[in-house]
């Protein structure tokens, strides 16, 4: 009996002093008894908590759920028995608790035991908790997007570059040290008719270390290099290649791979014979006659241009040989070629050979470091002109031989052959024949030249062309001459007709200038002839053979109309603009403007 109630009065201890939240309210929700922790944990006294409803210490959030739940238990329905729910202590300050609550009957009188353990502390944590972990997965979203959109501008990026090295007009190849070749671009499939798999087979890294030093440095001492020469076999067809080669390094600095940029050399040659080189401007139509022999000639040379074979012109100086060359050139197969014209009289011998087949570096004492093509390799696909071939000297006509017949050429210095696709033109002034004779000419090479002859004939053999080439050269340099033909003396054309021209259809047009600048009405007339014309004038009058002087005036006057006339003709060639006019004849502008003023030129 005494441990029954001690145990009792333990138990009722532990109700009233412990520390768990215990309150009762009877059914009118009324609180009827509050233990200390209730008090300490809400700050309302016992005395507080009989003047109120249990649901008003329960935070407005939850009021509604604790009296509905309230009620429905007193309907007898099934509500939960345990949750949790925020209250709002004396002070104001708001807590969590942890309720479990039971029923209880006292005679006929029901009452409600509720129990809860304090759990802000519990509550908060998970609080903090919950938001550091939405806040970690918000870092983390905006983290993932941030990448995804890297990773996508870095796919976008690597297309965008695989793109521009793919269509590069530059071959493009990555190889690595242990020699597999990793990507080859489109374009060098293309130059090179092949597939990667193909190009892969029949090149390989040993064969081009072998070709090019300087790839094997790039790849093992991380030597970088530039414009230099490599040659790439495919099924025995070579193609040479400039070639520029960087080594590829790793975060840690090591090489293990490198890209080697591949340029055809003939494609640099046209870039080079474009800029610098004379372009073939003329063509058949450009040629003006009305000789039946000058029309067979044309002819003929129309026919040669349909083939490949060497063409070999002959005629006088001034006849229009290298016209004849760049038409043939115009309408063959290598129109689209360059067209490389060389004067073999102008070289000096002993650089004949270097200007015709290269050389390699250290050829001979002065050649240029890197080495040099030759106007063979520059002239690839297209046409070389030697004009003046019979001045060429004897020494170095068995190596053009050797290039007509082989197709090949070999640089000075070097034993390598480069296979070449040129058609060749010749011209000369002199009787290859004779020169044959004379020694001065091999005779294997003339036949080897002589394939199509084509002979210029000289303007004193076709007089008809005389009056219709003088009219064009007038009217081309000033259009007003088309105008004022006719009033040309008749008697200077029999003049012109009758004159042997030795200088040919140059010493015509030269003449033709001249008039330009020295006839200010439009009007030629026997005077104004040179003097080895007007001698024929002067002879079947009867006069003195004394030349006629051009004008009656000082030499001052003569100069000034002169350059008035020369000013005129530059206006009229840049269409008025007078920079360009003061360009042409070296002074400045503000000069070309007083002059301009001084001789009443318009502009």
């Amino acid at each position: 009996m005494n441990d029954t109630i001690l145990e009792g009065l333990s138990f009722s201890n532990f109700i009233r002093n412990g520390p768990i939240i215990m309150i009762i309210y009877n059914q009118d929700f009324q609180y009827v008894w509050t233990n200390t922790a209730f008090q300490n944990y809400t700050g309302y006294s016992n005395e507080d908590a009989l003047q109120m409803k249990f649901w008003e210490v329960i935070h407005p959030d939850y009021q509604g759920m604790i009296r509905r739940n309230a009620q429905a238990r007193q309907r007898g329905e099934k509500v939960p028995n345990s949750y949790e729910l925020k209250i709002v202590t004396k002070n104001g300050e708001e807590k969590w608790v942890d309720v479990f609550l039971f029923e209880e009957w006292m005679g006929d009188q029901q009452y409600v035991m509720l129990g809860a353990y304090g759990i802000t502390e519990r509550v908060h944590a998970q609080t903090q908790l919950q938001k550091a972990h939405d806040h970690l997965d918000q870092l983390v979203q905006e983290r993932t997007k941030e990448l995804t959109i890297s990773n996508q501008a870095l796919m976008l990026k690597e297309k965008l570059l695989m793109d521009i090295i793919g269509n590069m007009s530059d071959g493009v190849i990555i190889i690595s040290r242990q020699g597999g070749i990793e990507f080859i671009n489109h374009t060098l499939k293309v130059m090179l008719g092949r597939t990667s798999t193909d190009i892969r087979e029949q090149i390989s890294y040993e064969k081009l270390v072998a070709d090019n030093k300087n790839l094997e440095k790039m790849l093992t001492k991380k030597q970088a290099f530039r414009d230099e020469e490599i040659v790439l076999t495919i099924e025995g067809r070579e193609m040479q290649f400039l070639a520029t080669g960087t080594p590829i390094e790793d975060p840690d600095g090591t090489t293990h791979k490198g890209i080697l940029m591949l340029k055809p050399l003939a494609e640099i040659h046209r870039l080079v014979n474009r800029y610098s080189s004379t372009p073939a401007r003329f063509c058949f139509d450009d040629i003006l006659t009305r000789s039946e022999v000058m029309r067979d000639t044309i002819e003929l040379a129309k026919a040669a241009s349909q083939n490949k074979s060497t063409v070999l012109i002959q005629g006088e100086s001034g006849t229009g040989k290298e016209m004849f060359a760049q038409s043939i050139h115009n309408q063959s197969r290598y129109a689209d070629g360059p067209f490389i014209a060389v004067n073999c009289g102008a070289i000096p011998r002993e650089l004949v050979g270097s200007e015709l087949f290269g050389y390699v570096e250290g050829a001979f004492t002065g050649a240029r470091k890197g080495g040099s093509p030759g106007k063979f390799e520059l002239a690839q696909g297209g046409t070389l002109f030697l004009d003046e071939i019979g001045d060429m000297p004897l020494e170095q006509q068995a190596a053009l031989l050797r290039v007509l017949q082989e197709k090949q050429v070999c640089r000075l210095g070097s034993s390598k052959a480069i296979p070449i696709d040129v058609r060749v033109i010749c011209a000369t002034n002199r009787d290859l024949y004779n020169e044959v004779q004379k020694g001065t000419i091999r005779k294997d090479l003339y036949f080897r030249l002589n394939v199509i002859s084509l002979r210029i004939p000289p303007l004193r053999e076709r007089p008809e062309d005389i009056d219709l080439l003088f009219k064009h050269f007038l009217v081309q340099g000033d259009p007003q001459w088309l105008e004022h033909i006719h009033a040309i003396d008749p008697v200077v054309w029999d003049l012109l007709k009758r004159y042997s021209w030795p200088g040919n259809v140059r010493e015509l047009q030269n003449f033709a200038e001249r008039i330009l600048f020295t006839v200010k009405d439009y009007t030629i007339r026997p005077e104004d002839l040179p003097s080895e014309i007007q001698i024929l004038y002067e002879k079947e009058t009867d006069r003195s053979v004394k030349p006629i002087p051009l004008k009656q005036q000082n030499i001052k006057q003569q100069l000034a109309e002169v350059e008035a006339q020369q000013i005129r003709t530059l206006l009229m060639q840049y269409n008025g603009n007078v920079s360009r006019v003061a360009e042409s004849l070296g002074v400045s502008r503000r000069t070309v403007d007083r002059r301009i003023k001084k001789y009443g030129l318009k502009k």
